[in-house]
C-alpha cells in the first residue's frame, strides 16, 4: 500500500499527515519549541513504511536542513520540495516575483481553486500572520494581505507597552472592552473580522476559505450572506495536488 508522509513546516508548528492509497489517515502536529528532532524520528519509525514524503516549509533553509538529515536517516526517502509555481493546475500568480510567494499561501490557493475552479474565492490562513488571497473564477489570483496574527499583535502589544498582563487570555468577542485585557483582546479580534469581511464585501457573491489555528473563531464573525467553509488541511491538501503534478 502506497504511503506518503506529507509535512507543512510553519512558523509556529510542524504538521503532519499520512496519506494511504491517496486517501489522508492519521495526522498531527509537532509544536516549534517541542524537541522535535527527537520526537519526529520517534514519529517516523511509529508511522512504518513510508514510500514518498512531500514537504512545506517556509521555517528557514536551517529547518528544511534539520528535517532532510531526520528524513533521510529514518527513511531514504527523497522529498518533493513544493515551490512556489506561476501557473499550475489552473492557478496562475499576479506576483512578478512568484518565487516571493510564500509557499503556504500558494497550496493553500491551489487548495481553494480545487474545490471550485468556477466562482470567486476569497482564500484566508488565520496563523501567525493572517494571509488573505483572492482568486478570480477564471483561476487567476488578485493579489493579497498579509497582517499579524491575533496572537502576533497582542504579543506585540505586550513587548512594547509597560504594565499589561491577561492578554494571552483568548480573544472571543468584539465588543467594548471595560478593562485593559479585554481591549486589547477584543481589539485584535475586531480587527482581524473586520479586514476579511471587508474584503469579501469587495468581491460579492466570493466563497470564503479559512484554514490555520483561529480559523474557527473567525469563522463566528463572519457577516451573514457570505458562504464560508473552514478547511484545516488546506496546504497539505495543496501539497497533494503539487506533489502529484511534479
Amino acid at each position: 500500500m502506497d504511503s506518503q508522509l506529507q509535512l507543512d513546516a510553519g512558523n509556529t508548528r510542524l504538521k503532519w499527515r499520512l496519506v494511504k492509497e491517496g486517501v489522508p489517515g492519521r495526522s498531527g502536529f509537532i509544536n516549534n519549541d517541542a524537541d522535535w528532532q527527537i520526537i519526529l524520528p520517534l514519529l517516523l519509525e511509529e508511522l512504518g513504511t513510508i514510500n514518498s514524503i512531500a514537504i512545506s516549509t517556509v521555517s528557514g533553509n536551517t529547518r528544511l536542513d534539520q528535517l532532510l538529515r531526520i528524513l533521510s536517516e529514518a527513511t531514504g526517502v527523497e522529498p518533493f520540495i513544493a515551490k512556489t509555481r506561476k501557473s499550475f493546475a489552473g492557478l496562475t500568480i499576479i506576483y512578478k516575483e512568484v518565487e516571493r510567494l510564500g509557499v503556504d499561501r500558494w497550496l493553500a490557493m491551489l487548495a481553494a481553486n480545487a474545490h471550485d475552479d468556477q466562482n470567486t474565492k476569497v482564500v484566508v490562513s488565520c496563523g501567525t500572520a493572517i494571509t488573505i488571497d483572492v482568486i478570480d473564477g477564471m483561476g487567476n489570483h488578485q493579489g493579497g494581505f498579509i497582517v499579524p496574527g491575533i496572537r502576533l499583535m497582542k504579543k506585540a502589544l505586550a513587548v512594547n507597552t509597560a504594565n499589561l498582563d491577561h492578554i494571552e487570555h483568548p480573544a472571543e468577542a468584539t465588543e467594548l472592552g471595560t478593562v485593559t485585557s479585554e481591549c486589547i483582546n477584543h481589539g485584535v479580534l475586531a480587527m482581524a473580522i473586520s479586514l476579511v469581511n471587508e474584503t469579501c464585501s469587495k468581491w460579492p457573491g466570493a466563497l470564503l476559505f479559512l484554514t490555520g489555528g483561529d480559523a474557527p473563531l473567525i469563522h463566528t464573525y463572519i457577516k451573514e450572506g457570505i458562504e464560508k467553509r473552514v478547511i484545516q488541511d488546506m496546504v497539505l491538501d495543496g501539497l497533494s495536488l503539487a506533489a502529484g503534478g511534479q
